[in-house]
């Protein structure tokens, strides 16, 4: 029985001991550290339209086991904007023990404009007629090209398409950077005898800086009946704000309206 019991104390202690030795050996064989990732600049400066080898230019990566693992870069994620043009790019690169290394350098797009909403049509409807909101309204961004799905809007009162009047709306829209534009204007309901003659602009919804002239009757196109063209207009380039034109056409027992929205900013 004392034999067995310095056995088993024996046994113990070995085992002890292989696992010390097995974890001494684990700490030495095994590799946990992970690659070093460096760019050669804190910030990179490129075009919207760079591609995905442009913003890995000056990007290596090194491990002290597997040496140069600069080819398994990849870009991890790129953040939302910091500010207007300016985000966060990560990189990520992996050893052949699957260690993963990671650095940030700051992104900025040098020609970054803000997302832009367009018109192919006018928000105005007789007393009656159906309405689609978002049927003719369209928005795109240079760092995403087209956007008209993102597009949401907010109503500050529901739209009663019997009554004449005038209905708030706000249109909104984010690209990939998180930058969010908005455009307010408003939905004109008319009398239903507004529904006989349809009057076309060249444009629906144009932009302005401050001080730019402005030509209401350029941007007549025409109605499929003949009529008075009487134009209506509070645009104030001097001023910044969204303002418009109303195009209205009588004829003898019918009228028609379109509406230009005029952003001056």
């Amino acid at each position: 029985m004392k034999k067995l019991k310095i056995f088993s104390v024996l046994l113990l202690l070995v085992s002890i001991g292989a696992f010390v030795a097995f974890q001494g050996y684990r700490k030495v064989v095994q590799d946990n550290k992970p690659p070093v990732v460096t760019c050669d600049s804190e910030e990179l400066k490129v075009s919207v339209e760079a591609e995905e080898e442009d913003l890995l230019k000056g990007v290596t990566a090194k491990d002290n086991r597997s040496g140069d693992v600069t080819d398994s870069i990849v870009i991890e994620s790129l953040s939302a904007f910091t500010e207007e043009g300016t985000r966060i790019i990560t990189y990520a690169a992996v050893d052949k023990s699957m260690n993963v290394g990671r650095c940030e350098r700051t992104l900025v797009y040098e020609d970054y404009e803000p997302p832009v909403f367009h018109m192919t049509g006018s928000l105005c409807y007789s007393a009656g007629e159906s309405i689609d909101i978002l049927s003719c309204i369209t928005a795109d961004s240079v760092l995403d090209g087209d956007l008209t799905s993102n597009i949401k809007y907010s109503l500050e009162k529901t739209v009663n398409t019997m009554a004449a009047g005038e209905y708030p709306v706000e249109f909104r829209v984010m690209d990939s950077g998180g930058n969010t534009v908005y455009l307010k204007t408003q939905i004109s309901i008319s009398e239903k005898n507004y529904s006989g003659i349809h009057v076309s602009l060249s444009d629906y919804l144009i932009y302005l800086s401050v001080g730019d002239g402005f030509d209401p009757a350029a941007y007549y196109a025409g109605a499929d009946r003949e009529g008075t063209l009487t134009i209506q207009s509070n645009v104030n380039t001097a001023e910044a704000g969204t303002y418009y034109a109303d195009y209205i056409v009588n004829a003898a027992t019918t009228n028609g309206k379109s509406r230009l929205v005029v952003v001056v900013q």
